[in-house]
């Protein structure tokens, strides 16, 4: 058993991490991404993304210091990254398949590079699994569903752990300290019973409380929340406000160093779809909330989540939070 689980763990080399929203990808790169506190090159070849150790193996310099350009004898489409400092050159699956100043001698074995195991596109964004996963990709019903209008907000970087920011988004007991400007009812402190199930990586749980509309109104209501939580660090929240109608919010987290954590949050919303409501409003709403809680988690002296049975005091409001725990515990496992 580990003691703390950070953006640093091995056992998140086996899970799926996002790494860029598709949109904001100009070209077919290389685009440099930070992951696990590791630097990577991320360009496109044909259909294919590919993912590499952004290091040269002949003098470690940044692969990302030169440029794609087609393959000798490539289908079309098909591109090669040389690097900048001598131009070694390398396929999609990490081959290198020219050393320029050997001219059409050997290329050592120790020359290539091995390709991150699976790289996909879902919900508008790259996800990575560097070793091959053992964990599945995280689903959400309400994706494709018509009745569900989207909003992204902003990418964020906070100055927390993955696990850290999932935990508190999975926190049951904050709302009415932390965020008495947005959700919070200040007279709804003590926390009820609520289901936890879990289904190998993934565990689900639903909680009822009250809470203020999302629409800034500061409006009290009774709300059901539905987490599914998809290891390790990836949320997804279905809010249900009764006539209200509902929202969905997906948490996706990117750990990009010992420190850092990059956010990706949507929110779907059947107002939304019904053409109802400024999704701008809702963005903003949504972004002050995470400002409540991004001003207490930057202020952890640590950066992971700690496992170990006596580092931390848990009640019977905190069972969503002590089986996230569990979770990240048979994941380090793994490692």
């Amino acid at each position: 058993m580990v003691d703390w689980f950070d953006n640093t763990h091995r056992s998140l080399r086996r899970c799926f991490h996002p790494v860029a929203e598709i949109a904001q990808l100009e070209g077919h790169g290389p685009f440099e991404i930070e992951l696990l506190g590791d630097s990577y090159a991320l360009f496109r070849s044909g259909e294919t993304w590919t993912v590499l150790v952004n290091q040269c193996p002949h003098r470690l310099a940044p692969l990302t210091t030169g440029g794609l350009e087609p393959g000798p004898g490539s289908r079309a489409g098909e591109m090669v990254i040389r690097c900048g400092y001598h131009g070694w050159c390398f396929d999609a699956s990490g081959t290198c398949v020219e050393i320029p100043s050997s001219g059409d001698g050997p290329i050592p074995p120790t020359a290539h590079i091995t390709p991150a195991a699976v790289v996909r596109e879902a919900f508008g964004l790259i996800w990575v699994s560097l070793d091959d996963p053992v964990v599945p990709m995280p689903e959400v019903a309400e994706w494709d569903d018509p009745d569900f209008g989207l909003a992204r907000l902003p990418v964020q970087e906070w100055a927390a752990g993955a696990a850290q920011v999932t935990d508190n988004f999975l926190d049951v007991a904050h709302f009415p300290f932390m965020h008495l400007g947005t959700i919070g009812d200040p007279d709804d402190r003590t926390v009820g019973d609520y289901t936890v199930s879990r289904d190998q990586w993934v565990f689900r749980a639903v909680h009822r409380h009250k809470a203020a509309l999302i629409d800034g109104s500061g409006r009290i209501v009774d709300r059901t929340m539905e987490f599914e939580c998809t290891a390790p660090h990836h949320l997804r929240l279905r809010l249900d406000y009764g006539e209200h109608g509902a929202t969905v919010l997906l948490f996706f987290h990117q750990p990009v160093s010992a420190e850092r954590t990059r956010l990706y949050i949507m929110d779907l919303s059947t107002s939304r779809a019904a053409g109802q409501g400024d999704p701008q409003q809702a963005i903003d709403f949504q972004m002050a909330v995470g400002a409540e809680d991004r001003v207490i988690l930057e202020q952890f002296r640590h950066k992971g989540l700690p496992l170990t049975p006596g580092l931390e005091t848990h009640v019977k409001a905190d069972r969503i939070t002590v089986e996230y725990r569990r979770v990240l515990n048979d994941l380090a496992a793994l490692a």
